[in-house]
């Protein structure tokens, strides 16, 4: 049976608002905690996103808790999921896209494995993942949960943890700390806009837009 944790509180929206002004790598400069493996990736360049975690737990090829938290989710949510240990099978890809789209959600992190990544790219639906592979899972039983702690890249992720993630990596931040470092980020983020354009202006070229 899957297990179902609690509902939980969302990541206030003026909070997440806020996140998208700042990067993971800015976070970086302030705390090293919160950080998930590296090798967890975008499928393709320019995936960024921020949200509240929805977490799920799958079992290698059975994505039933993937199919119950599509019940249960919220637009806004990024579903964080830890794919048990056989990363052979994908646990989503264009057609799951479709529905993630379609729910509103923010995103998709993986430890584990997706596929159809240019699909992905197509939709702009910012995925981030261990491993892409041609193999798919199905729902086979009633393996796995549902809004409760899950370990992904190395790190507890619980329900309603705020998730930042771009090209540099991915981070996931207890609501309560993110609150109380979001002006000293936005601070560097300001500080680095006039370093940066100083630069350029100096070469007398444009700010790339790398940087939008």
């Amino acid at each position: 049976m899957i297990q179902v944790g609690p509902d939980f509180e969302r990541v206030d929206r003026s909070l997440v608002e806020a996140y998208r002004g700042t990067t993971p790598a800015t976070v970086g400069h302030v705390l090293h905690h919160g950080f998930a493996d590296p090798a967890i990736r975008p499928v393709y360049r320019g995936a960024r996103l921020v949200g509240s975690a929805f977490t799920v737990q799958i079992e290698s090829s059975d994505i039933a808790g993937i199919s119950k938290a599509y019940e249960l989710v919220q637009p806004g949510d990024v579903l964080v999921v830890a794919s048990g240990r056989d990363p052979r099978f994908a646990c989503a890809g264009e057609m799951s896209t479709f529905k993630s789209i379609r729910l509103g959600l923010a995103g998709l992190v993986v430890d584990g494995s997706v596929t159809d990544a240019l699909e992905m790219e197509t939709m702009k639906f910012p995925c981030f993942a261990r491993y892409i592979t041609p193999m798919v899972g199905r729902r086979t039983g009633e393996n796995g949960s549902v809004r409760l702690p899950v370990t992904v890249g190395g790190v507890q992720v619980n329900p309603g943890d705020l998730v930042l993630a771009d090209y540099n990596g991915v981070v996931f931040l207890n609501p309560l700390e993110a609150a109380q470092i979001i002006d000293e980020l936005l601070e560097k983020e300001r500080k680095e806009v006039e370093l940066r354009e100083a630069f350029w202006r100096e070469r007398g070229e444009p700010v790339p837009v790398i940087y939008g």
